[in-house]
C-alpha cells in the first residue's frame, strides 16, 4: 500500500480548512492520515481494516460498538470508492476522533462536487455511494479546495443509550 501514517495535529491545514457547515475545527485531535498516489481497491481493504482497528481502539466492544464500528469503516470505503471512480490521483484520507463522533475526509484532485444518483436506491448496481453515506452519516458535505476538493462525513459514536433495547416478555 502506497500510504504514509501520522498523527494530525490541530495545525492540520486539512480541518483548517473545512467550512463551518462541516463543523468547528477540533482544538486537540486523536487521528490518523492516509496519503495515496491513487486509490487502489488493495489499499481500500487495507485502510478498511486500520479504520476499524483505529475505531475500536478505547470502546468496550460491545456488539453495538462493533456494528458502528463497522458502519463507520463503510463510509470510508464508500469515500474512498467514489474517489477511485471519479478523481483518479493522489488522494489524502483523515479520520478524527472527537468528542460524540468520527469525521472522516476524503480530499482529491477533482473540483466536480459530489452529486447522490436521484434513482430509486433498488433500481442501480452502482452509483449508490452517497445515499448510504447519507443514511448511515450524522451529516455529511463537500467543500472546495484549491487544489480540488473534500468530502466529509461525521458518524456518531456509539453510547450506552445507543443499545439496542431486547424485547423481554412479560411473566
Amino acid at each position: 500500500m502506497e500510504s504514509t501514517t501520522s498523527t494530525l495535529t490541530a495545525a492540520s491545514p486539512h480541518l483548517l480548512a473545512a467550512p463551518s457547515d462541516a463543523g468547528p475545527a477540533p482544538t486537540t485531535v486523536d487521528g490518523v492520515t492516509y496519503t495515496f498516489a491513487a486509490i487502489t481497491p488493495e489499499n481500500v481493504h487495507q485502510v478498511h481494516r486500520a479504520v476499524t482497528a483505529y475505531c475500536l481502539a478505547g470502546l468496550a466492544g460491545a456488539d453495538h460498538e462493533i456494528e458502528a464500528v463497522g458502519e463507520a469503516a463503510l463510509i470510508v470505503d464508500e469515500l474512498m470508492a467514489n474517489v477511485q471512480r471519479h478523481a483518479p490521483g493522489p488522494a489524502d484520507l483523515v479520520v478524527t476522533s472527537e468528542t460524540g463522533c468520527w469525521t472522516v475526509l476524503v480530499f482529491d484532485t477533482s473540483h466536480r462536487e459530489p452529486v447522490p444518483d436521484t434513482d430509486e436506491p433498488g433500481e442501480k448496481e452502482c452509483g449508490l455511494g452517497l445515499h448510504l453515506i447519507s443514511q448511515l452519516s450524522e451529516s455529511w458535505g463537500s467543500f472546495r479546495t484549491a487544489t480540488g476538493k473534500a468530502v466529509w462525513a461525521r458518524y456518531p459514536k456509539p453510547t450506552p443509550d445507543t443499545v439496542p433495547q431486547q424485547h423481554q416478555e412479560q411473566p
